[in-house]
């Protein structure tokens, strides 16, 4: 390459990059700060200071076999199925899912089958998210896993009896997900 190339090629790849320089720091100035997301206990103060007094709430729940639905009308202290796909109780309101949130964050770990025999470990990962103006629960995804609890004798002796089915064969576990969508009723 010649002198005047080498010089060229030099001067456009100084310019190149501070121009790729330039866009990365426009971008990093103009960027906006993620506003962080509310924790179970700001949600609950959110939704106690706005908390309509009848409302729908609706629930899709997801797993990796099947989804269903389940609509609610809560008035006050009653609540109304008005879809139940599931077939569980009728038995959501907001403050309710709160309760299960609290109860599944508080609850990492458990033994399977039973306390007693605890040849398997289930542990439980929770992720939710809030509405940030009224602070009910979006979404909230659980996963509960179970793995060999290889401290345990019973375990080990939960190899050699055919009808235990193991810690991931029975088909419990896996990955929950609820979508959540309210709306005030007049």
């Amino acid at each position: 390459m010649s002198r005047a190339g080498h010089r060229r090629w030099r001067w456009a790849s100084m310019i190149a990059a501070l121009a790729l320089l330039l866009g990365l720091g426009a971008l990093l100035a103009l960027r906006q700060p993620a506003a962080a997301a509310p924790t179970l206990a700001e949600a609950r103060r959110l939704w106690l200071a706005q908390a309509p007094p009848r409302y729908k709430l609706t629930i899709i729940q997801q797993t990796a076999s099947s989804t269903c639905d389940q609509e609610f009308l809560i008035d006050g202290t009653a609540t109304v199925a008005l879809d139940n796909d599931c077939r569980q109780p009728v038995s959501w309101t907001v403050p309710r899912l709160f309760n299960w949130i609290a109860e599944l964050e508080r609850e990492r770990t458990r033994c399977y089958p039973d306390p007693t025999m605890c040849a398997c470990r289930g542990t439980i990962a929770t992720s939710v998210h809030y509405d940030t103006d009224q602070g009910y629960p979006r979404t909230i995804v659980y996963e509960w896993r179970k793995r060999p609890n290889l401290t345990s004798l019973a375990y080990y002796r939960s190899l050699f009896d055919r009808s235990f089915p193991g810690c991931n064969r029975d088909g419990t576990g896996g990955t929950v997900r609820y979508a959540i969508t309210l709306a005030a009723e007049p």
